[in-house]
């Protein structure tokens, strides 16, 4: 049952975000709902780290943005080709075979257009085969909050493609333009990549991965702080997926189709994030005012939910969320109508890090029933649903990007 609920948290705010669940305080949790989205979630991960093939399942690839071309490669050197259509443009070239190159051929209105598009038609095979393979770790590296702390902390799925092709792609050059004469001339432009070279760059750039990876292990399981060690294990997980990024790049230049073993299963990192979280973090919920219990349990019941663990305990909370409700009648309803006003203030402290406030939330409304009495029962769920969601965001960006 642990394991359920601490899954349900992945993919609830990661798609949608990272906590698990432990000691939650209420019964009503909908876990066979949860369940069921986790399992579908985790069954996507990869299972290749013991077998050395890719069991993912493959997506959709994502069509990937043009890239331009370096000064270097519109070498204005290069001569224009023109008379006889040359075969490189229908076949592959002989100069350039592929058990050496990675070729792409652009065609365009104008010499830059072509070359931009043939250097792109080398990016595709880049970008579709890492979109399917590190699509199934989005909801892990993906958290939904409003600001960036940095690059390194925040890879986005985009990012991750962006930044793992760039290094290679910058060896891309164009070795042929030819312009093809007529009423509306056409240019095309050969783009070549080679493999060997590709394959050393990207070699040297998971092997650091993998020395970085086992950096932020060690912080991780020398911290006392279960703070910095999700942090920590978070950016272990972010680096393992662009590694795995790479992985698939050095599988493309490399024409046995092999890649690069991980000193590191994604397993072990993501064991130790669920440790930490279903064990050791918890958030504890302390409300005054009006109705102020009501308020809690709906507070607690929301945030179970959303994936967190709620401790009644207030001491073993890492972090603390607490705030004073007042709901008051207006003056201005009738005796068929009433209405209240409602107004709350929350803070967020994190009780491990010297009862620093690292967040504030405020909120006011009004509701109006038949009833003075429904129209407070009605403020409180309002009340609910206006804190969970900016709660929930508040400390997720808390504890990742701190």
């Amino acid at each position: 049952m642990e394991m359920r609920i601490f899954r349900s948290f992945f993919f609830v705010f990661l798609l949608i975000t990272v906590i698990g669940t432990a000691c939650a305080s209420r019964p009503d949790v909908p876990r066979d709902a949860i369940r069921e989205r986790a399992d579908k979630a985790f069954d996507d991960i990869s299972d290749e780290e013991g077998s050395g093939k890719s069991s993912l399942r493959p997506s959709e690839p994502t069509p990937p943005r043009p890239s331009k071309p370096s000064p270097e490669q519109n070498n204005p050197k290069l001569e224009v080709q023109k008379g006889k259509r040359p075969a490189w443009i229908d076949q592959p070239n002989t100069q350039f075979p592929i058990s050496q190159y990675l070729t792409g051929v652009g065609y365009g209105p104008a010499r830059k257009s072509a070359e931009g598009n043939a250097h792109a038609e080398i990016a595709k095979i880049f970008s579709s085969t890492i979109d399917s393979r590190t699509r199934t770790y989005q909801g892990y590296i993906q958290t939904d909050v409003q600001g960036k702390s940095s690059t390194e902390q925040t890879l986005s799925m985009e990012e991750i493609t962006e930044v793992s092709t760039q290094k290679v792609l910058s060896g891309v050059r164009i070795a042929a333009v030819y312009e093809e004469e007529g009423s509306e001339p056409i240019f095309y432009a050969l783009a070549v990549l080679e493999r060997e070279q590709s394959a050393k760059i990207l070699e040297d750039k998971i092997r650091e991965l993998d020395r970085g990876i086992q950096r932020l292990i060690d912080k991780a399981e020398g911290s006392s702080d279960n703070l910095s060690k999700i942090k920590y294990l978070k950016q272990a997980i972010q680096q393992f997926v662009l590694r795995e990024a790479h992985d698939s790049e050095f599988r493309i230049v490399n024409l046995a189709g092999q890649g690069i073993p991980s000193p590191i299963y994604f397993s072990d990192i993501k064991n130790q994030l669920e440790s930490i979280l279903f064990r050791g973090f918890f958030v504890g919920v302390s409300v005054s005012g009006d109705r102020s219990k009501d308020i809690r349990d709906a507070l607690v019941e929301g945030l179970n939910q959303e994936g967190f663990a709620v401790s009644d305990d207030l001491s073993r909370a890492n972090v603390l969320i607490k705030g004073n409700v007042a709901i008051k009648p207006l003056d201005k309803g009738t005796p068929e109508w009433k209405y209240v006003e409602w107004r709350t203030h929350f803070e967020l402290v994190d009780k491990k890090g010297g009862e620093a406030v690292f967040g504030s939330i405020n909120k006011n409304g009004r509701q109006g029933h038949i009833t003075l009495q429904q129209a407070e029962n009605r403020a409180v769920g309002t009340i609910r649903k206006a804190l969970t969601e900016e709660i929930a965001r508040d400390v997720r960006q808390y504890i990742f990007f701190q």
